[in-house]
């Protein structure tokens, strides 16, 4: 018998007991015991909770409802700011906003819920929000209201968010003899493979999942730490002794110059703007893209979606045909990679909760922190689909668990972002080998110096609301699409932000620190 139905018995000879009791007392010991309900917008949440046995497990445990509200990947930030403007937002959401204004004006304006600084009821929660480096991001003057949703465990981890899968095999059949460690030697080896076309595909050079990829990237060429998007960008000090956003004090253009002349060259696709995941998988896969760019490393969603297919396409298996570029370096020779936030994400709590509901909230966090929930919120219930052997998961041979308990598609996420990237207790669905191809990439990132960098000038911009928001992903398509000089088209975006008020805020920071 399996535990939730355990424990809906032992639930069911409760409330027997308590109905024999005086009728007007066994009514209040009811309603007392009532399950709190909490609503929760999250992507695809309507299939989530469907009902299984792990959400059940969870509410009765908890003592909790949850109640479905849905969002997709094409709708999420219309309707969440549609629902804050309207004072109609769920008890839970999930979001990227907080590199973005309007995080602080939710929070200075009362819309979300500040996260209590004394979390020792909630012992999990207090461990996982005590690194500072995860939640400096998630401050508004000091005070912390998100949740972020852990991405990486540390700055290197980072590297493997943006990677680059080329075709090794139609490589050495073009001639090329070595593994590309240059910018420039990954031009000609796609340069040679697009000559030869040796399936007879006319394969074309690099496409991506989509265009937003290029600046995290890229820009690292010139800066590592000016990849940032939104209103977190990383200032540095220059050489006056005031900070300045590392975008604008660092020298950009060799990194504009590489993409346009890898865009010129045909080694990054010419139709580039209007690549989505769907079109770029499947010319990778059909041999038409002699490289892809993805995010979130080589496998989760890029096996799920791509690699698992490659064998039934070409015969082999992905990891043989295809090669992770190394970490490049940058224009002064040196190992490079994005340094940004560990986590792209958060999550939200209504400030219209009141306390016994804010408690249950944490409390479910907590619990999917926890040994015992990371687990059941990720593989569901033990003996079922899973083993432990000698502390790691091992899944039972042809098992879907999303099919099994739907819940999991939220539970697994919720409060942070795939633990099986980097913790060595969890399983994946992919096979050993991705995992390793990752570590790859973070051992190199390992040894790299990061540039230094002031972040309390990130966090005065949030505390007084400076609205000057970076759009890099923008700025990279028009620069590395376009036909104008790149230094004239930097330029010009470089007025528009001072148009903006790029003075004015790199003032008012400067004029905060100096206090």
């Amino acid at each position: 018998m399996r535990k939730g139905m355990k424990r809906f018995m032992s639930m069911g000879l409760g409330a027997v007991i308590a109905l024999t009791g005086t009728g007007a007392s066994a009514m209040c010991v009811q309603a007392a015991d009532d399950p709190v309900e909490i609503s929760i917008a999250y992507w695809d949440a309507d299939s989530a909770f469907v009902g299984d046995d792990v959400l059940s497990e969870i509410e009765d445990k908890l003592n909790i409802k949850i109640t479905p509200v849905n969002i997709t990947w094409d709708d999420y930030t219309q309707k969440i700011q549609l629902w804050a403007s309207s004072g109609s937002l769920p008890d839970v959401f999930a979001g990227d906003f907080r590199n973005s204004k309007t995080f602080t004006d939710w929070a200075t304006q009362g819309v979300i819920k500040a996260i209590p600084e004394d979390l020792s009821a909630y012992p999990n929660l207090e461990e996982y929000m005590s690194n500072e480096e995860i939640v400096s991001s998630a401050k508004v003057d000091g005070t912390v209201y998100c949740i972020p949703r852990k991405s990486y465990v540390s700055q290197e981890w980072t590297s493997m968010d943006r990677e680059i899968a080329y075709r090794w095999d139609l490589a050495q059949e073009a001639g090329i003899t070595e593994e590309p460690t240059t910018w420039q030697e990954f031009d000609e080896m796609i340069q040679a493979i697009m000559k030869a076309d040796p399936e007879g595909t006319g394969i074309q050079g690099m496409t991506a999942n989509t265009k937003g990829l290029f600046s995290a990237m890229f820009l690292p060429y010139s800066s590592m730490i000016a990849c940032d998007q939104g209103i977190a960008y990383k200032w540095v000090e220059t050489e006056d002794g005031t900070y300045e956003p590392a975008y604008f004090a660092e020298d950009m253009i060799p990194a504009f110059q590489l993409m346009r002349d890898l865009y010129e060259d045909g080694t990054i696709e010419k139709d580039i703007a209007l690549t989505n995941n769907q079109s770029s998988r499947e010319k990778f896969l059909q041999g038409k893209s002699a490289a892809i760019l993805y995010a979130g490393g080589v496998g989760a969603d890029n096996y799920n979606n791509l690699a698992k297919y490659w064998d039934s396409v070409h015969g082999e298996d992905f990891l043989t045909d295809v090669k992770v570029l190394n970490l490049m370096p940058d224009k002064d020779g040196n190992t490079a990679y994005p340094v940004w936030d560990y986590a792209w994400s958060e999550s939200y709590i209504n400030s219209s909760v009141d306390d016994e509901k804010m408690d249950k909230i944490l409390k479910l966090y907590d619990y999917l922190l926890s040994d015992e929930g990371s687990l059941m919120g990720t593989y569901g219930l033990e003996g079922d689909l899973y083993d432990l052997e000698d502390g790691k998961v091992v899944l039972h041979d042809d098992v879907n668990v999303k099919d099994t308990y739907p819940c999991i598609k939220v539970f697994e996420s919720l409060v942070r972002w795939n633990p099986s990237t980097y913790d060595e207790r969890f399983a994946t669905d992919w096979p050993e080998a991705y995992n390793e191809a990752n570590r790859k990439i973070v051992e190199q990132a390992k040894d790299v110096t990061i540039p230094e960098y002031n972040s309390e000038c990130t966090e005065i911009v949030k505390k007084l609301g400076l609205d000057l928001n970076l759009d890099l992903e923008t700025d990279t398509i028009t620069i590395m699409t376009g036909t104008d000089p790149v230094e004239d088209m930097w330029a010009d975006i470089y007025a528009k932000y001072q148009s903006d008020g790029l003075d004015d805020v790199i003032e008012q920071v400067n004029a905060e620190l100096n206090k």
